[in-house]
Order: C-alpha cells, then sequence, then structure tokens
C-alpha cells in the first residue's frame, strides 16, 4: 500500500462515490477503482461495497481510513515543514567554531542573519580544532568555522575545507612599551620571546604565532586560556600579545595599542570544515553567506 492508493479510497470514503472521488484526484474513474482493488487484493478484505446511491465502507474499510487520514494529515505536515525549510521559514543550524573566532565573528553574523530569518535556530559550539572534527566526525554538528587543519586529519576522516578569508595578527602592547611608542611597524621577529603572552596548548592560534616567530616551542613565561585573558594582562602591562584582527576592529582597550606588524605581515586563514561529500543545508549556506559578507574587510 501507498500514499497514493490512501489517497484515492480516502476520497471515495468521503464524497461516497467512486466517480466524485475520480473527479478529485484528477484521474479517471476506471483507473481509481484499479487502484483500490488493488488496495483490497493486498490487504485481503474487501474495502467499501458498491451500492445504488454510492458506496459504503465495510468494517475493514472505517478501520483504514481512521489510519489512513491520519497517515495523509502527516504527508501534509512534513510537506509543509520541508517547504518552509526550503525557504528558510524554518530549520536548523548546529555548526563550531573556535574560540578565537567566535566571540569577534558571530555576533556580527547573527545580527543581520536573525533579521532575515527569525525562524531558523541557530546552535553553536564552541570549542578547539580537535574537538571540533570529532564533532562533524560524528555527525553531531553540520560544519566548522576554524582556522588550522592538519592534511592528515583531514584524510583520516575524509573531510574538506573551504577558505572564508584571512585576517592580519596584530601585536597588542601597552601603550607605554617601546613596541607601542615607536614610530615603524614592528618586526614580529623583535618581540622578546619572555615577555610573549602565549594562549594554552591546543588553541591553533598559539601555534600559528610560534610559527610567526620562528619558534618550535613556547618560551612564555605567562599562558591563559582565552584571548581576553591575554589582552588583559596587556592591560596590566605583564607583557605582549599577538592577537587576529577581528578581536580587536573598532575597539579601544584602556592602556592597550594594538598595531600592524611590518611586512610580511602574518596572518591566519579562517577556513569552512565540513565532511566530503555532503551538502550544507540551506540555512548554513546563507550562513556562511553571511559570513563571507562581514569579513571582506579582513580578507587580504
Amino acid at each position: 500500500m501507498d500514499l497514493r492508493q490512501l489517497r484515492y479510497f480516502t476520497a471515495a470514503a468521503e464524497t461516497g462515490s467512486i466517480s466524485a472521488a475520480a473527479k478529485r484526484c484528477l484521474i479517471s474513474q476506471p483507473s481509481l477503482s484499479q487502484q483500490i482493488m488493488s488496495l483490497e487484493e493486498e490487504i485481503g478484505e474487501q474495502l467499501m461495497e458498491r451500492r445504488p446511491r454510492g458506496i459504503e465502507l465495510t468494517a475493514a474499510g472505517e478501520l483504514l481510513l481512521r489510519h489512513a487520514k491520519r497517515l495523509l494529515r502527516e504527508e501534509s505536515i512534513l510537506r509543509e515543514q520541508l517547504r518552509a525549510r526550503c525557504e528558510l521559514q524554518m530549520g536548523k543550524v548546529h555548526f563550531g567554531i573556535i574560540p578565537t573566532l567566535a566571540p569577534y565573528l558571530l555576533p556580527l553574523l547573527f545580527a543581520e542573519f536573525q533579521r532575515e530569518y527569525p525562524s531558523i535556530e541557530i546552535e553553536v559550539v564552541e570549542d578547539r580544532t580537535t574537538s571540533l572534527i570529532q564533532e562533524i566526525v560524528s555527525g553531531k554538528i553540520e560544519f566548522a568555522i576554524l582556522s588550522d587543519v592538519a592534511d592528515r586529519e583531514l584524510n583520516k576522516y575524509s573531510l574538506q575545507t573551504q577558505h572564508l578569508f584571512t585576517e592580519a595578527l596584530l601585536l597588542a602592547a601597552h601603550e607605554g612599551h617601546p613596541l607601542a611608542q615607536q614610530r615603524v611597524a614592528p618586526l614580529i621577529e623583535s618581540l622578546q620571546l619572555d615577555e610573549l603572552i602565549h594562549l594554552k596548548d591546543g588553541h591553533c592560534l598559539r601555534d600559528q604565532v610560534l610559527q610567526a616567530c620562528g619558534l618550535n616551542e613556547c618560551h612564555s613565561r605567562l599562558q591563559c586560556d582565552q584571548l581576553e585573558t591575554a589582552i588583559a594582562m596587556v592591560a596590566a602591562n605583564l607583557g605582549v600579545a599577538v592577537v587576529p584582527q577581528l578581536a580587536v576592529a573598532d575597539r579601544k582597550v584602556s592602556n592597550v595599542v594594538f598595531r600592524e606588524f611590518a611586512s610580511p605581515v602574518p596572518a591566519r586563514k579562517i577556513y569552512l570544515l565540513h565532511r566530503s561529500g555532503t551538502q550544507l543545508s540551506k540555512a548554513a549556506k546563507k550562513l556562511l553567506e553571511a559570513a563571507h559578507s562581514h569579513c571582506l574587510s579582513c580578507a587580504n
């Protein structure tokens, strides 16, 4: 039995006439009769009796009608929900993002996105790259926005990346620090390694800063878990930090100066990460379009 047969049967039961049901369903009367007979053969019972004034349901027909109406209602609801999802009137985007990007990028994205698509539910997992990879592999999130993924991880889990934008890395120094006061742009190689404030191991930004400084390991006496903590330490004149541009865009922090480095300017690339062979939902694609439009100023 299929939904088409149930639709024909329900139409006949509700109109009380094979001919009227055929008109409602826009098919010929013999075709509708044949479908109902096929349904009776499959069930093994007569569903309706033909009377001079129309049709009358048998006990089996009454039972089937109750369930058929429910199934057809469910089908109608499902079709409407799929239509609404396609038109972004409903749906959900469940994705991940690294913590050195989330507080600075997400407010920009969500403000405009939710004005345009207020019925779309957004759920965000904020975590480090290694954890986000596992969330994608397990299917718990649709995609992730992050900065660095090793090729071995991509190959191991059949993942693929798409470049979203590139943002410069800036120097954060106390306003009284010599690097904040000098006229020429500082060289990243000129940083005193013992005063450089690092994020803890596991943050991709930590590895990128080490690489930009030409280091294989961290020599800092100060390490923290949050970018905002590092900036607060800079404000207290406890050292200097290398921070991403989005974290300080149009922002003033008391006692802290943010400066561009001399060429070649260090930068980090921001990627979309998802499973190979999977297609993002329409809502996810719209959200990522917003990411592109808001981050053009960061692109090199």
